[in-house]
């Protein structure tokens, strides 16, 4: 990604001013343009879609007397005015916090072989109520997910082979009904010349009357120009008892070509009869230094089951063919 750094000699101006320290900036983006086509068999999910996926990113970095690093990222989305990742970082010896919005450490040390992907498409589904609206509440990957809200998160310095962290936060009420904690480490390992991660991730998000507990394991496996992953991963939460495999594989043809593919099965004991599959076939191509293009095609398949948690479900297959257009500042 091509930035642009601002840095001290630039604001020598400004130093004359003051005696404090001027942060290094670092200012980035991307756009990504998709054209995307369903074959669905819900009528109103049927038909062509394009989207926009546009934002800016700033950083800024300094470096302190006492040899501490403290940092702050802000991340806009400015296709739709909305923000994205905005937090600060201070770290030394003892690690790192990381405090503000964006994802819990468990987003960061899950494996899951759907990031292999980049353009999946895990079609739209249903729990209830209108035909487009809500999503089921069974698993489409294996990861333990982001949710960007207030926390903190303190990752040890690396001892070895192994790093780990923890992360806690609210979710937005004054109540604490809410509260997310969460842990993640990952651990490699060199075996007769592939690069071994073995990664493990816990997330509980506290409700009202019942917890929400997700957890994830995986491995993942780098050699050449091949990476391979495979993942597990429960989800245990009010009116449900979710398990999901995935698999995932990524190959680099040549310095231009990248293919990849990961599938996914999830089902419900609780619910029973509630199954989601899916895989994604995927192609990059690089057209030049920060523009690449992305095709993609996703097949899934959804059954809503007989229990009472899912009433109001409807069965989900069909299969989507994208393709996008990313460009990187």
């Amino acid at each position: 990604m091509r930035k642009y750094l601002l840095s001290t000699s630039a604001l020598a101006g400004a130093a004359l001013l003051s005696s404090a320290a001027i942060a290094d900036v670092t200012i980035s983006g991307y756009s990504e343009f998709s054209y995307a086509q369903s074959d669905h068999n819900i009528a109103a999910n049927d038909g062509n879609l394009m989207g926009l996926d546009q934002e800016v990113h700033i950083s800024f970095s300094n470096k302190l007397d006492n040899g501490m690093t403290v940092s702050a990222k802000n991340e806009f989305s400015t296709h739709d005015g909305a923000g994205d990742d905005t937090f600060m970082t201070i770290s030394g010896g003892f690690g790192s916090l990381t405090l503000g919005n964006t994802d819990a450490v468990s987003s960061s040390m899950d494996m899951n072989p759907s990031d292999l992907v980049q353009e999946e498409v895990g079609g739209t589904l249903n729990k209830g109520t209108a035909a487009n609206t809500g999503t089921a509440t069974i698993g489409t990957d294996t990861g333990t997910g982001g949710a960007n809200t207030t926390k903190l998160t303190y990752m040890l310095p690396a001892i070895g082979n192994l790093t780990a962290g923890i992360s806690a936060g609210t979710q937005g009420t004054l109540a604490g009904t809410d509260d997310l904690t969460a842990f993640g480490a990952r651990y490699t390992l060199d075996a007769g010349g592939a690069a071994v991660t073995l990664g493990y991730a816990t997330k509980t998000t506290e409700g009202a009357s019942v917890d929400t507990d997700i957890s994830s394991v995986g491995v993942k496996v780098a050699m050449n120009d091949l990476t391979i992953m495979v993942a597990n991963s429960t989800k245990e939460a009010s009116g449900e008892d979710v398990s999901t495999q995935s698999a995932g594989v990524s190959y680099k043809v040549s310095d231009a070509m990248t293919l990849n593919f990961s599938t996914v099965t999830s089902e419900d004991d609780i619910d029973t009869g509630e199954e989601y599959d899916a895989n994604h076939y995927e192609a990059v191509y690089t057209i030049a230094s920060g523009l690449t293009a992305v095709v993609n095609v996703s097949d899934w398949d959804y059954t809503k089951g007989s229990t009472s948690n899912n009433t109001g479900a409807a069965d989900y297959n069909g299969t989507t063919t994208k393709l996008t257009l990313k460009a990187s500042f």
